[in-house]
């Protein structure tokens, strides 16, 4: 009876378990982001885009650099300044994999 109850618990205990299996898992696989900070200027308008992008991109992100707070979110946007001069642009990127990517470029706006 007692090589019965050993051989009922080592059954009982292997049934209970279920074995890690990694092909449930679904792990995003990402491309570092980048790119670089294209713009056209009309008078105090400009319209910013990522130019030559590469990688994976998710959430694109621009600061217009004239200390407003007035932040963009788009792969294309545009953005008025209140008045003349030269601002530093910064864009940064981010994919689903938490990667980030940021870049600065000087521009000058005039009316």
């Amino acid at each position: 009876m007692g090589r019965h109850f050993i051989y009922l618990l080592v059954l009982l205990a292997t049934m209970a378990c279920e074995p890690f299996d990694l092909t449930k898992k679904n792990f995003p696989v990402c491309a570092k982001p980048s790119s670089s900070i294209g713009y056209s200027i009309g008078h105090l308008d400009v319209t910013f885009f990522l130019d030559n992008p590469q990688g994976d991109i998710g959430v694109v992100g621009w600061d217009p650099g004239d200390n407003k707070g007035k932040t963009r979110v788009g792969t294309r946007v545009t953005y008025t300044y209140d008045q003349p001069g030269t601002y530093t642009i910064t864009l940064t990127i981010a994919n689903s994999c938490d990667d980030k990517f940021t870049t600065t470029r000087q521009i000058t706006v005039s009316n």
